[in-house]
């Protein structure tokens, strides 16, 4: 079994049919569906790109807070736009859960989805949570105070909610005005299940040392730019394979409009690392299979 834990639904990119071909071609069985957060964008995957993010990602790794300043400003929100390394789009500030949960309920076989909110535009994000997880097949929530620019203390109340009812919370963070956090929603809900998105960034090892003996608190293995083999490699030998969960980041990938966003560059460089069968199995679907389970 092979679970990509954290997809983007964007139909415009890859509509739901071509999307299941993608999957079956690289032997993906399920995954776990956000709704968008943005404007629909490609990755060139020019030179260019690839060294500033290589850049971005060793500055990071070794020499924050100088790492974070080049995060901030290769990737930036702008008024309603965030701007990708120098490209404008659209940010949706009232990401609409609707599509996920239809194509969920669709295809239930091959698709679950994460309840994506937004707390600083939202009056009540706890009831936006419990009016979606009455639809089958929603199974966590996704939330984004880098790109949204919120405090982590606006997840308090939608934190308790999960924890009281077993739902993980899925949240990419950022540097700025509280939003990178990471102590917070571990401390203050022990119980809670947490996956931080993209092996943890814009901390990488920091959060890694934090979260290492920490029960119940992972990383994904998620994002084009954000992440390439050798990071991936240097997330799982730190942490250990029961902390990391494969995800794409999909369908946001090296491909141009209309061709199919490839499943399996990620998966391979997984599959390359010196692990077990056993150990792959956790990555690939185990430990998030034991997270839904509660």
């Amino acid at each position: 079994m092979i679970i990509d834990a954290h997809v983007h639904y964007e139909p415009e990119i890859l509509p739901p049919a071509r999307m299941i071909a993608c999957m079956d071609k690289h032997g993906i069985d399920k995954a776990a569906l956000i709704a968008a957060a943005n404007e629909p964008f490609y990755l060139s995957g020019s030179r260019l790109e690839n060294n500033l993010g290589k850049l971005m990602r060793n500055c990071l790794y070794r020499v924050n807070p100088l790492g974070q300043s080049l995060y901030e400003i290769l990737l930036d929100r702008k008024g309603n736009n965030i701007v990708l390394l120098g490209k404008k789009y659209a940010l949706y500030t009232r990401p609409d859960n609707a599509p996920v949960a239809q194509v969920v309920r669709e295809n239930p076989d091959r698709f679950m989805g994460w309840i994506f909110i937004n707390p600083a535009a939202e009056e009540d994000p706890v009831a936006e949570v419990e009016r979606w997880s009455a639809h089958p097949g929603m199974v966590g929530v996704k939330a984004v105070p880098f790109w949204h620019m919120y405090p982590l203390s606006e997840l308090d109340g939608v934190a308790a909610w999960c924890r009281e009812h077993g739902y993980p919370m899925l949240l990419h963070i950022g540097c700025r005005g509280g939003s990178g956090d990471f102590r917070r929603l571990p401390e203050m809900y022990p119980g809670l299940k947490i996956i931080y998105a993209h092996a943890g960034i814009p901390y990488f090892r920091k959060l890694w040392s934090y979260i290492k003996d920490k029960e119940g608190v992972y990383v994904d293995l998620s994002g084009p730019g954000y992440l390439d083999k050798k990071f991936i490699g240097e997330a799982v030998a730190f942490l250990g394979a029961g902390k990391c969960l494969y995800g794409t980041d999909g369908p946001y990938g090296e491909q141009d409009p209309g061709e199919d966003f490839d499943y399996g560059v990620r998966k391979g460089w997984i599959e390359a690392l010196p692990l077990s069968d056993g150990e792959l199995e956790r990555i690939f679907s185990g430990n998030f299979e034991g997270i839904l389970e509660g």
